[in-house]
């Protein structure tokens, strides 16, 4: 309301934002106080607009409590991560940024979908190489995303989005607002070439959705901001693209809600008796066998949320960042990399997994082809798939045991395992 903006402009300074967390049971409240008497109507006024304010920015904030899908018999979607290089390719910023492997794994996993029917495909961070977006009219929103998923199957399916660290690189805010539908003033929409406005799903940096099967088992997706998370525990010099970062996404206070909010949202995922299934999705890996360099923030963000995801019964954990695909297994979690979606690819090593000395088990990984990975959970439990994009001069070379899509040799099925439905709560 008016009422409320004059206040908040007289109490608070442009940008500002307050929070207010008060247990309960900290609250006390002493009938008129000596000093009572010496309020003024101002000091009413006052108060109402820091209640106003707080109010109203508390509720911009990701709720831990997760939106409901309604029930369904079978769940299915397709998974891809580090794909959005069209337009870093055509503008020569990196060589390895070529928009032709985008291309050729869009149409693979849109052939794919034809049986497969996805009810919606999943962003594993990068969507915009190789520095994120800089405004709403960057071409980046086009030429990277919108023109390449513009095919007959995938462009009626919706994506829901993890931010990666190249896409903190550039203005978070446009991503956020592109996810809301929001488009730049330079756009000229066209029926044929643009996406409808809620393709690009992307409510918040970090957000918690709730599926649930027909016979009455649950899926969590709870989806994280690597970068943000490890705005707590490095320093500038310990973290990875640490002078492009903001400290309104990335910095020490939004990183010390995001765990909090991650913790709560885990206490909901796990409580309850139905059989379910909690997946969390982040950009950057907690345990990997890629061959490349990490940070110490990196690493104590591993460790930290390994610690979170096995006491509350995680049932998974997938990322993309490292251009692999891979499973790895610990404490009952299962862990998941599949960041081969558009750009090059990283070396794996099964002998050399990070962070070092700490008891995971490498069960699979693989690094020879760009593709993506189709999940489908059923009362049996979450089956997934990964695949290869083919090009037309593989021929009939696939990798040893893969299999050939039934439709046609544009993917092949390289690794193949199931997630089951867990009872348990979290650990005390």
């Amino acid at each position: 309301s008016s009422l409320a903006s004059s206040l908040a402009s007289i109490l608070v300074p442009p940008g500002t934002r307050i929070l207010l967390s008060l247990p309960a049971r900290s609250v006390r409240l002493r009938l008129m106080p000596k000093w009572a008497g010496k309020l003024t109507v101002w000091h009413a006024v006052g108060a109402l607009g820091l209640i106003l304010v707080i109010g109203h920015t508390t509720s911009l904030l990701p709720h831990a409590s997760p939106a409901v899908i309604p029930a369904v018999d079978s769940l299915r979607f397709i998974s891809i991560g580090d794909f959005g290089v069209t337009e870093c390719g055509r503008r020569g910023e990196v060589k390895k940024c070529k928009g032709a492997t985008q291309a050729r794994v869009a149409r693979s996993m849109d052939d794919a979908s034809h049986t497969f029917k996805p009810h919606f495909l999943l962003s594993l961070g990068d969507n915009f190489y190789p520095s994120g977006a800089e405004n709403l009219d960057d071409l980046q929103f086009q030429n990277s995303f919108e023109h390449v998923y513009n095919l007959p199957v995938l462009r009626m399916r919706k994506w829901w989005i993890a931010l990666g660290d190249h896409d903190h690189c550039g203005n978070v805010t446009a991503v956020l607002e592109y996810g809301k539908g929001r488009r730049g003033s330079t756009w000229v929409e066209d029926s044929s070439e643009s996406l409808p406005r809620d393709y690009f799903q992307l409510p918040s940096p970090y957000y918690h959705r709730q599926f649930q099967l027909k016979t009455g088992q649950e899926f969590h997706l709870i989806v994280v901001d690597s970068v943000a998370l490890e705005g707590s525990l490095g320093s500038n010099g310990e973290r990875r693209f640490s002078k492009k970062l903001s400290d309104e996404y990335a910095g020490a206070d939004p990183s010390r809600r995001h765990w909090a909010w991650l913790e709560s949202a885990l206490i909901k995922a796990s409580s309850g008796m139905a059989p379910r299934i909690i997946m969390v999705v982040g950009h950057r890996p907690v345990f990997s066998c890629a061959q490349r360099s990490r940070t110490r923030a990196e690493e104590r963000v591993s460790d930290r949320l390994h610690t979170l995801l096995s006491q509350f019964g995680v049932s998974m954990y997938i990322n993309g960042h490292d251009h692999s695909q891979q499973h790895i297994t610990k404490d009952g979690v299962q862990y998941f990399g599949n960041g081969v979606g558009g750009f090059s690819l990283h070396r794996v090593d099964k002998k050399k997994a990070w962070p070092e000395n700490r008891g995971q088990e490498v069960l699979w990984a693989e690094s020879g082809q760009n593709g993506f990975a189709m999940h489908e959970v059923t009362p049996e439990g979450m089956r997934i798939r990964f695949a290869h994009s083919l090009s037309p001069e593989d021929g009939a070379a696939l990798p040893e045991g893969a299999q050939k899509d039934v439709r046609d040799e544009l993917s092949s099925v390289i690794y193949e395992t199931m997630v089951p439905f867990t009872f348990r709560g979290f650990k005390k």
